[in-house]
């Protein structure tokens, strides 16, 4: 008999047996905890306690020769890898009582410019499940009007290039490894599934327009 598939939730699964707290910031707190095991044997584990976050895949008809949709690439500095990278508009679900959907709007018009009316909730994974406990959900998003924003962008995020690409050209590049993204490639990717299987096999969320 198969084992069910999903992931579970095991805060259980073993006994914290020690605690140090190594750094605190605004978005994460580095904790290095010693844990033991059902067999007695005891690991340490140094691990990230990190806000959730959401991502947005937003396309528009296209007119490109061969392609159907084009979707919404931001292209921005990032300090960790060094690398200057394409990825799909992002950020972090850090309003109290804000809906993941309202976080993913909001997130979009910030760092774009663009509203979108409507939207589907793709997939969601944990970024970094062997040092970060950050879960990130993907939306897709449709009827995208560009209204600007009076959000100040700020360092890495004033420098924000804009560009629509094809979604097969941006799909291709994926599958090159040429687009190292986390949120960009799993969000391309389940987005190509989505148009396949047809998105009425999912439930459209919509957002009023507030002008």
């Amino acid at each position: 008999m198969h084992k069910e598939l999903r992931d579970i939730s095991a805060p259980d699964h073993v006994r914290l047996t020690d605690r140090i707290e190594r750094f605190r910031g605004p978005i994460f707190t580095i904790y290095d905890d010693e844990i033991e095991f059902s067999s007695g044997e005891r690991a340490r584990r140094q691990w990230m306690d990190h806000d959730d976050a959401v991502a947005v895949v937003a396309l528009r008809p296209s007119s490109r020769p061969g392609e159907d949709w084009d979707v919404l690439l931001i292209r921005q500095y990032r300090h960790s890898p060094r690398r200057m990278m394409w990825e799909i508009p992002a950020g972090l679900c850090d309003e109290q009582d804000e809906e993941e959907v309202a976080t993913a709007a909001r997130e979009l018009h910030e760092e774009t410019g663009y509203v979108a009316a409507s939207w589907y909730r793709l997939v969601n994974f944990v970024t970094s499940p062997g040092v970060s406990n950050e879960d990130l959900a993907v939306y897709l998003a449709f009827e995208l009007t560009h209204r600007p924003s009076s959000f100040v962008r700020e360092a890495e995020e004033a420098e924000i290039e804009l560009a629509w690409f094809g979604l097969r050209e941006v799909t291709d590049a994926v599958m090159r490894a040429d687009l190292g993204s986390p949120s960009l490639v799993a969000g391309v990717l389940a987005a190509n599934v989505a148009l396949g299987r047809g998105l009425d096999t999912f439930d459209e969320i919509r957002i009023p327009d507030r002008g």
